[in-house]
């Protein structure tokens, strides 16, 4: 088992359920946390929730598809922490939407934020790691990219394509001693569908604390051991 404290772990897209859940997995156990998102208020209370368990965290407001502001965070980031050791991207936007309504401006967003939010938080993240501590960048597809969704089939193409760009820059970033790690989850009872699944059409929902538990188990796995793709779900979801 890896021991995680000292280390510095940046969560993109932080402050939703699964994004919180798992700060607060982290939190109190001696790791330095960066966290961003685009909603600046719960963020700010996710940062106090952290701080009073004993964390120390840096939080920033970041829009993911902004490369300046990725890039700003990052190296903020480094310069509190120092090298950088672990990336989450957790950030993740769906719209629901039959083609005739997807909208070419739908559709971009929804790939921004999941493929092109995923790439530059990578490629600004890798600049600051080093070669021989090594490092983990862990990426959020989704069941929704094994299975077609025809409601949201945009969503399905995004995660898809993260699930190829992250195994991609696996085998290109090897040799910088960087694993990467794909995680696919079913659905999980967060905010990320408020209004468009009612809470009791989620009762069958993973919970975030599930998700969270996991990404803790794979950050704490002995570096000589890489997860490349995780798919996981609730059992009763699955059964029907």
């Amino acid at each position: 088992m890896r021991k995680i404290e000292g280390l510095t772990i940046v969560m993109m897209g932080a402050s939703g359920g699964i994004g919180s859940a798992s700060a607060m997995q982290m939190a109190g156990k001696g790791v330095n946390l960066a966290l961003c998102s685009v909603d600046g208020p719960a963020l700010e209370n996710l940062k106090g929730r952290l701080e009073e368990k004993g964390a120390s965290v840096y939080a920033e407001v970041v829009d993911v598809t902004s490369n300046e502001q990725v890039g700003h965070f990052m190296k903020e980031t480094a310069e509190r922490f120092g090298v950088l050791d672990i990336l989450i991207n957790f950030a993740g936007l769906s719209v629901t939407a039959d083609l005739a309504d997807l909208t070419p401006e739908k559709y971009d967003l929804v790939m921004d934020v999941n493929v092109k939010g995923m790439y530059q938080a990578t490629r600004e993240f890798i600049r600051y790691t080093d070669k021989d501590k090594g490092a983990m960048v862990i990426n959020f597809g989704s069941m929704a990219s094994k299975r077609a969704n025809p409601k949201s089939p945009q969503y399905s193409a995004a995660k898809a394509a993260v699930n190829m760009f992250t195994e991609s820059l696996a085998q290109q970033l090897k040799g910088n001693n960087i694993r990467f790690t794909t995680l696919n989850p079913g659905p999980a009872d967060t905010t990320f569908f408020e209004g468009r699944i009612s809470p009791e059409k989620r009762t069958k929902f993973m919970r975030a604390q599930d998700v969270a538990e996991l990404v803790e188990f794979i950050i704490t796995r002995d570096s000589r051991i890489v997860y490349h793709d995780v798919m996981f779900e609730s059992f009763e979801y699955y059964r029907g």
